[in-house]
Formats: structure tokens, sequence, C-alpha cells
């Protein structure tokens, strides 16, 4: 159960929950996936060995009680077709069949991207204080909390599992949580492993994932504005709620032709995309568990600029495999986008070590095997 998969956007998220079932799938299990409206108002679709149901009518992406409703009698309806073994909720998704659940002795796994704690500093990281705007200052945080009492520490207290995809997020997960917690890292189907490319012409920056306020996107924008040393072009990757926002900042900005939207594109167009380009930028403001963008930059061997924020720091090592910057720090942000642009063998060295990096440590058959253990051992 996820409140959204690669139907309805272009990201880590949806990602990992593609990558699990195809994983599940090819080990001999059954799959069956629930999750919010299709955008093309689609109910049923059938995958490569796995069914996703889309339930009708819910809000693209978001939960809510009357998610929470539907999906619970829809789930009913499928355990009485096809019984069901082991429950795997992305996040809050299942919270409506928890009671179900357990007076049926299904055991339920958890997986958590993010916490409380992450979700406040996120939104105070990017949120915009001018006065006209300081009553999202209340209202947020008293949101997030109350997700967090009703939604989050009862599937903490009703799950057998929680899994979470960073080292970064265990010290929020004390509470209600004793025994269960187990960290699983992302995991990503490695690229062919390609020599670097020294590049003495256009230096291309590449950006991707969902486009809203706090991934920074208009950050990478504002540095190609402002630098005008180097011959540079940037591609953004993705859709999303901040997507023509963004556009309208390169407009003013007056430099639409050093800014390409992609918008969403299929893995072919991706890969070209990425063996295209010469750095990689991640200006996020979001405090995320493990994005998997990053390791997708890092395994194709391009040299990341990141944020020092949540999971990122569990990955990179700064000035060797990546080089860090403070969240919304433009003056770094320049600063790092310079080091690599004015220096081929270091862009060389950080592209060979992101590589070695992920090969080390985030190939996704290791995170299916994890996976898969925890979810075989609660049965």
């Amino acid at each position: 159960m996820t409140r959204s998969t690669l139907a309805h956007g272009f990201g880590g998220f949806q990602r990992q929950c593609v990558d699990l079932c195809e994983g599940y799938v090819a080990k001999g299990h059954q799959v069956t996936v629930v999750t919010t409206s299709h955008p093309d108002n689609l109910e049923i679709e059938k995958k490569e060995g796995y069914v996703v149901h889309y339930l009708n009518p819910s809000k693209p992406t978001k939960l809510s009680r009357n998610w929470f409703n539907k999906s619970k009698r829809l789930v009913k309806e499928i355990h009485q077709k096809n019984p069901i073994d082991i429950i795997h909720s992305n996040e809050f998704a299942a919270t409506g069949i928890m009671s179900w659940a357990n007076k049926l002795s299904i055991p339920m796994a958890v997986v958590c991207h993010g916490s409380l704690r992450t979700e406040l500093l996120s939104f105070l990281s990017s949120a915009d204080k001018r006065p006209r705007y300081w009553h999202w200052m209340i209202l947020t945080p008293l949101h997030l909390f109350r997700r967090c009492l009703f939604w989050e520490f009862p599937m903490r207290r009703n799950s057998s599992k929680i899994i979470l995809v960073s080292p970064t997020l265990k010290r929020d997960f004390s509470l209600f949580s004793k025994n269960k917690v187990r960290v699983i890292e992302n995991g990503i189907k490695l690229p062919k492993k390609s020599d670097f490319v020294e590049n003495n012409g256009t230096l291309n920056m590449l950006c991707t994932g969902r486009a809203d306020r706090q991934k920074g996107f208009q950050k990478a924008i504002m540095a190609v504005h402002q630098i005008e040393d180097l011959d540079l072009h940037l591609d953004i990757v993705g859709t999303g709620a901040y997507l023509g926002e963004l556009k309208i900042l390169a407009q003013k900005l007056e430099i639409e032709d050093k800014v390409t939207f992609h918008g969403r594109v299929d893995d072919d167009e991706l890969d070209r995309i990425y063996a295209s380009a010469d750095i990689y930028l991640i200006p996020t403001m979001r405090y995320e568990g493990l994005p998997l963008a990053l390791l997708e930059a890092m395994s194709h061997g391009i040299p990341t600029i990141s944020s020092e924020i949540g999971g990122n720091a569990d990955v990179i090592t700064h000035d060797f495999d990546g080089l860090f910057i403070k969240p919304g720090d433009m003056k770094e942000l320049i600063e790092a986008i310079r080091k690599l642009g004015n220096n081929v063998e270091v862009r060389k060295s950080i592209s060979n070590a992101a590589r070695e990096t992920t090969e080390k440590r985030f190939d996704k058959e290791r995170m299916i095997e994890e996976t898969l253990e925890i979810l075989e051992n609660m049965m």
C-alpha cells in the first residue's frame, strides 16, 4: 500500500516501490499494490508480474480519512479472493486497515522515508517567512503533529517491523518501536560503467526529481544566472506543482536558452541525459531519508554537489565522492560549481569515487534481498 507510484510522479519514493514489487515477483511472490487515484482515472493496471489498484475517487498522492475508509473496503475484497499473508505499507498508507489486520493476525511492515523531526525541519528551512504567510508557520506544524499523533504513532505500535531507508532516521524512532526497527538503505539498478569523458566546452548541469520549493531547483537556476565566467547549461527533469514558478524564474532572469525543462521522460531518455551531464546538483532544503536521485547520479559517475542534509550525509564523503554545501547557501553552491567547472582532474576523481561508492553499498538486489528477509521472517 502506497500513496504514490510512478503513475503519480517521478522520484525516488515511487521508484523504490516499483523496484521492490518487481524484486518480490522475481523471487516467486504474488504482489498486489493499492494506491491513490490515477491521474487518468484508471482503476486497475497490470504491470510486470503484479497488479496495481488505483482507488477512485481519492486525491492522487494524498492520504485522507476518505482514503483510509475506502482502502479498507478494497483490501477486504482482495483478501476474500486471495488471502493476504503480509501487508507492506509505504509510510502511513495502511493506517486504515491496522485494526482489521491485527484481528486477522496479518503482519505489517512499514517503510519510513522520514519522521516528524525531518518534516518540521524541511518545512522551516524553506518556509516563506513574510508576514502575510505567518499563519502557515502555525498551521503546518500543527498538521504535522496531528499526522504524527494519529497516523505515525499508531503505525509504529501496530506494525511488526519498521524499515528505515537511512541511519539518520533511527534516533527518531525510539518511541513505540522497540525491537522493530531495521535500517535498509535504498538501492538502485547500477547502469553499465562508462569511462569519464573530459569536457572542455559547455558544462551540462542536471537536476532531477519532483519539482517543489524544498528541492531547491530555483537555487540551481539562480546559480546559472550569477556565474558568468563559465559556459553552463542546466537540465531539469521532473514535474511538480513548482515547475511553473521555475519556468517563470528562468524567464525573469533571461536565461531561457541556458535552462531546459524536460518534464517527465522515459528511462532511455533519462539515461541519455545522465550520460551528457558533467555536474549533478541537489541543492535541496528537504530532510529526506536517502534520495534515490543522489544514488542514480553517483552510479553514473556524475560529480555531485549536494546539500549536507538528511540522509545525503550518509552517502557522500566531502571532497572524495561528492561535494557538500550548506542547504540554501548560494555562495557555497556557486563556489562548488566553479571548483568542479574549472578543474577536470577534480571532476574525474570524484566521478570515479562516486561510482565505486554505489557499487559497494547501494545495489538494488541487496535492498530487495534484505527487505525480503524481513518479510519472510514475519510469516
